[in-house]
């Protein structure tokens, strides 16, 4: 039988007849008949011999290349991930500033005692030129440093009664505290007693004991920073 060219893609075939007359069932879902080896089946005009099953979607490059769906392009392989960004240059840690120089403070004592006999004249509590420039000195020696502090102390002889000689050293203390005034020194930092006779250094039988228990204690107490 002969199929005519412009009825090869649609005349379908259930059965086929050879060439030799031998007549092959095709399998449903085959697109093409195929002889006993395997091989597409062609015409006298050279087309291969579809089946009635065909479709274009069992067309094959071979057979039909115009209806064969062309192979899917291939993927391009998917551009590779950005390169992470460049880590940023670390900021160099702000110095901290540097602490300032704590001052330190010292203590600053000092326990001075003079002798009543260079300060006051005999019975009295006036301090005499003397007197004065000695406590000018200590000032000085005090200069920049904080007073915390001044305690002076009169004490005499035991010549004389008791009570006056109390008195007398009480007198002579508030006189020596009352030229640190003038000096500059703040009155609520000073502090003033009177001992008397009652607290001796040495003995009062001799002109030598008595001229050294007759005398007035200053007793410095403050700080200063130190260089």
């Amino acid at each position: 039988m002969k199929i005519p060219a412009s009825a090869k893609s649609i005349v379908p075939f259930l059965i086929t007849f050879l060439a030799s007359g031998q007549v092959l069932a095709q399998p449903p879902g085959s697109g093409y008949v195929r002889d006993g080896s395997g091989s597409v089946v062609r015409s006298g005009f050279g087309f291969c011999v579809t089946t009635g099953y065909f479709t274009q979607s069992l067309a094959t490059e071979e057979c039909d290349p115009s209806l064969a769906k062309p192979p899917a392009p291939a993927q391009a392989p998917a551009p590779p991930p950005p390169a992470p960004p460049a880590p940023a240059a670390a900021t160099p840690p702000t110095p901290s500033p540097a602490p300032a120089s704590i001052p330190v403070v010292v203590p600053a004592a000092q326990n001075v005692t003079y002798k009543a006999d260079s300060f006051f004249d005999f019975d009295r509590s006036a301090v005499k030129p003397e007197g004065q420039a000695a406590l000018r000195n200590l000032l000085s020696q005090a200069k920049g440093a904080t007073i915390e502090q001044i305690r002076i102390e009169g004490h005499t002889c035991s010549t004389g009664p008791a009570n006056y000689n109390m008195a007398l050293s009480l007198r002579r203390a508030e006189a020596v505290k009352a030229f640190l005034v003038k000096e500059g020194v703040p009155a609520d930092k000073i502090v003033t007693e009177g001992f008397g006779e009652s607290q001796p250094t040495a003995s009062n039988t001799t002109s030598e004991g008595r001229s050294r228990n007759r005398r007035v204690e200053v007793q410095f107490a403050g700080s200063r920073i130190a260089r």
